[in-house]
């Protein structure tokens, strides 16, 4: 069997210089790229700067109530909406009373056959965020113990 073999060499050109031409480039690109690498490694980077303490924030009595009011109210919803307390329960006091528990606070409540004390975790910053009030007990004064999480 015989074959022709006339090859185009304009075109056979055409593509050894593309070749060329991209070879080249990638190259570059590898050489580029190690000298940044190198660089950059002599390079320092500052680190971050150490995080400020937060200002000591002034007493204010009347801040101190209302968010202890507030932290009673959502303490006080939370044992109403589970169910443990009933719905005409209104809170007993403005003070919620921390404990020796990070986290954990104390606040009064009663109707007008029964005072309560609701124990509580405070789990978030927002007290409208959901599960941010975690139950711990709920006692009634010379009733013993209502709820207790387990």
């Amino acid at each position: 069997m015989y074959f022709e073999h006339d090859p185009n060499m304009p075109a056979l050109r055409r593509e050894w210089l593309g070749a060329l031409i991209v070879g080249t480039l990638g190259v570059l690109f590898i050489v580029a790229v190690a000298a940044f690498g190198i660089y950059m490694r002599g390079q320092v980077v500052p680190a971050a700067p150490p995080p400020q303490a937060a200002a000591p924030v002034p007493d204010n009595p009347a801040a101190r109530r209302a968010e202890d009011i507030a932290l009673c109210d959502a303490a006080l919803a939370e044992t109403q909406r589970e169910g443990i307390l009933p719905a005409y329960a209104k809170r007993d006091g403005d003070a919620a009373v921390t404990t020796s528990v990070q986290g954990r606070y104390i606040c009064r409540a009663a109707t007008e056959a029964a005072r309560y004390a609701i124990v509580f975790d405070l789990g978030c910053t927002r007290l409208g965020e959901p599960n941010c009030i975690g139950l711990y007990t709920v006692e009634q004064e010379g009733g013993g113990t209502i709820y207790q999480r387990k």
